[in-house]
């Protein structure tokens, strides 16, 4: 078994220009979708698909090489940025049009009330649930592994079921970090994503070896 996390522990102090200069860049993605469409819309979420799924995807891609021995640094950084922007949009795309389409259907219940929209809600809502949970690991399989269509969210949904700590514990940090931010100083949020993103790599990667999961997509 190859365990990830202990190179993810030691990355957050010798990692740390690239850790800054991901804050900086996922957070300024996100304050444009704020600037732009402020709230929790169908709109806003589908925005924040476009800007900030690219930019995730080449801050995953260069943490995926830091967790697995390989270099990093904030010029790796910027040459993912530019090498992997296609492919973080499609899998933002993906989780972003479900959770878009459960706040329509939300919007759709509040505004009518009809218990007929009931079923929609609630399986579109499930499904939001597993695209967001699976998103954390489809970025790395994606831009590292390779896996695209079927293949990847399959692939990202076994390492859910198998491991599901890996998606929550990551979950869990954004949260802290979104209620330190709201609570204490906005300053906080500039630490979360590269911490974020260092143990999404490095929980996919040890359960993706650890599990065989490659089998998947043979």
């Amino acid at each position: 078994m190859t365990d990830h996390v202990p190179v993810a522990l030691r990355s957050l102090w010798h990692e740390l220009p690239l850790l800054a200069v991901t804050g900086v860049l996922t957070c300024t993605a996100y304050a444009a979708v704020v600037a732009l469409m402020p709230g929790m819309t169908p709109s806003s979420v589908l925005l924040a698909a476009l800007v900030v799924s690219p930019v995730w995807a080449g801050v995953v891609a260069t943490t995926d090489s830091v967790v697995q021995g390989g270099p990093g640094g904030v010029l790796l950084l910027l040459r993912n940025l530019r090498r992997h922007w296609a492919a973080g949009l499609k899998v933002g795309l993906v989780a972003g049009a479900v959770a878009a389409l459960a706040l329509v259907n939300w919007e759709l219940y509040t505004a009518t009330g009809s218990s007929l929209l009931l079923v929609p809600l609630a399986v579109s809502g499930c499904s939001t649930v597993l695209a967001v949970l699976a998103a954390f690991c489809a970025f790395s399989l994606r831009v590292t592994a390779g896996l695209r269509g079927k293949p990847l969210w399959l692939t990202a949904l076994a390492v859910v079921a198998r491991s599901p700590w890996v998606p929550l514990g990551v979950l869990s940090v954004v949260v802290v970090a979104l209620l330190l931010g709201t609570s204490v100083t906005a300053s906080l949020l500039l630490l979360a994503p590269g911490p974020v993103a260092l143990f999404a790599s490095a929980g996919t990667w040890t359960v993706y070896r650890t599990e065989n999961l490659h089998a998947l997509h043979r």
